[in-house]
């Protein structure tokens, strides 16, 4: 070090109580949670506040509760829009279904099943009400789509168009599985496996 450099030091003395003041001062700083200061800055730095981690964390909580509390995202559009024309076409698909009834080419035991869709979908007594609106004509939907499911695999397309009187490829397989995975969307799963059961799937 140049005796310059010596020259500016103030005397040795006083350059100790200097390094003790500040290092009190680091020592303070670190007690009270305020950010640490440079070794050589002393307290010409601006004394910043950190910030309240108590009233953040409180903030946090009150968020996330909010968030809890948020109304839930509604059902998928397009899933209620296909439901709602596939309810539409149920007259149409309980015809198809009294027309399966006296065929030859459906077996006994399918024919038993198009019975007992067809009667739990027009007896007043069902899982879910008719009266509640879209949900009372879910559940009998899902059982209709799911049975005839099953008689496309067994009985065959051909069988099934010779009744039908709607758009040929409302029975395609993939059609079917659609609104079968739309309407089951909108039930609860033990229902779904109960009407999978009546319909011999």
């Amino acid at each position: 070090m140049t005796t310059d450099r010596l020259e500016e030091l103030p005397p040795e003395p006083a350059r100790e109580r200097h390094f003790d003041k500040m290092a009190r001062e680091r020592e303070a700083d670190r007690r009270d949670g305020r950010p640490e200061r440079g070794l050589f800055t002393g307290r010409g730095r601006k004394d910043s506040t950190p910030p309240d981690d108590d009233a953040t964390r409180r903030t946090r909580r009150r968020r996330s509760s909010e968030d809890d509390f948020e109304e839930p995202a509604r059902p998928q559009t397009g899933m209620k829009r296909s439901v709602l024309r596939a309810i539409q076409q149920i007259p149409a698909y309980l015809r198809l279904l009294v027309g399966l009834v006296g065929d030859s080419r459906v077996s006994k035991f399918d024919r038993f099943l198009v019975l007992a869709a067809g009667a739990y979908m027009v007896s007043p007594i069902d899982f879910i009400p008719d009266l509640i609106p879209f949900l009372g004509e879910v559940d009998d939907l899902f059982l209709l789509m799911t049975a005839l499911q099953r008689l496309v695999a067994n009985a065959g397309r051909t069988v099934l168009l010779d009744h039908w009187r709607g758009d040929p490829d409302a029975l395609e397989d993939v059609n079917l599985a659609r609104l079968v995975s739309a309407a089951g969307f909108f039930l609860p799963a033990r229902l779904r496996r109960r009407l999978r059961k009546m319909a011999g799937r």
